[in-house]
């Protein structure tokens, strides 16, 4: 999943959600669920605060942007 702002999110098959410079591929972050993937990334906002998700195992994680 792209954004805007010019990040790429996406998981790995270790379990890693992840976020990338889209023009470098550079990374930025990951987080490790621990769990398998079962969709791919979302993105929605709330009050004008940009979260991304994913569903992972039973869960779904959710992260907030910074601004």
């Amino acid at each position: 999943m792209t954004t805007a702002g010019g990040l790429v999110f996406f998981a790995d098959d270790s379990g890693s959600f992840e976020a990338v410079e889209a023009a470098t591929g550079r990374p930025l972050w990951h987080f490790n669920t621990g769990q398998p993937m079962h969709a791919s990334p979302m993105s929605y906002s709330v009050d004008g605060v940009q979260y991304v998700a994913i569903a992972a195992g039973s869960d779904v994680f959710t992260f907030a942007l910074p601004h």
